[in-house]
């Protein structure tokens, strides 16, 4: 009879989810930076260059550290005359859950279980 270690197999799968989710994370993070609003003065990139990603036991976060970064995304009065959106983060998540953040994870975790 053939045993199987659980706990090894459970934490080859924790792995997998948790590269999945990174790069779930990276694509949306990505695609934020697309839609960030560019900042006047700093190149475009002080906003941009904040945003990180973080994965933590099995969730992931996107965040932007810049000072101002919530109230160019919360602020939909705002005009960007030099580029990006409001709510650029919050849409960038949709589009990835919508769209190719599950192939992402499907990827991830077949690489592992091959």
């Amino acid at each position: 009879m053939m045993q199987i270690n659980t706990r090894v197999l459970l934490t080859e799968a924790e792995k997998a989810i948790q590269k999945g989710l990174r790069a779930v994370a990276r694509e949306t993070l990505r695609r934020s930076n697309q839609k960030a609003p560019d900042d006047p003065g700093t190149d475009g990139r002080d906003l941009k260059k904040s945003g990180s990603v973080s994965v933590d036991d099995l969730s992931a976060q996107v965040s932007y550290t810049a000072r101002h970064a919530l109230f160019q995304h919360e602020r939909l009065d705002y005009q960007h005359p030099n580029g990006g959106e409001a709510k650029f983060l919050e849409r960038a998540a949709s589009e990835v859950s919508a769209g190719p953040g599950e192939q992402i994870m499907a990827r991830a975790v077949r690489e592992v279980f091959k």
